[in-house]
């Protein structure tokens, strides 16, 4: 069986609902692993899935709607060096993405 894939789709705001309080950021990421290739049934199962949950999240908490945007595949780490304010938390490397087309 091939190893998972981490991927992640861009979710933006269609407008956000009125209130007083903070209503949520302009974007957010529903990020999902699948071991099958990309644009194939189950990678679209699981992409969908991950869409459903954040965006019914962000939807319950102030987005009015919201738009699929650009898909992204992990496709390794760069190391992060003492500039960067993760290293001092543990982190010695982010990971790397890609647009999938």
């Amino acid at each position: 069986m091939k190893e998972k894939q981490h991927y992640y789709t861009e979710l933006n705001a269609k407008g956000f609902k009125y209130t007083n309080k903070f209503s949520g950021f302009d974007s957010a990421c529903a990020h999902f692993s699948t071991e099958f290739e990309p644009y194939t049934v189950g990678w679209v199962k699981a992409q969908c899935d991950a869409i459903d949950k954040i965006g019914g999240q962000q939807t319950s908490h102030g987005w009015v709607d919201y738009t699929v945007g650009k898909t992204f595949a992990q496709t390794g780490h760069k190391e992060v060096t003492a500039s960067c304010p993760s290293f001092f938390e543990g982190h010695r490397s982010q990971p790397v993405y890609t647009e999938v087309l």
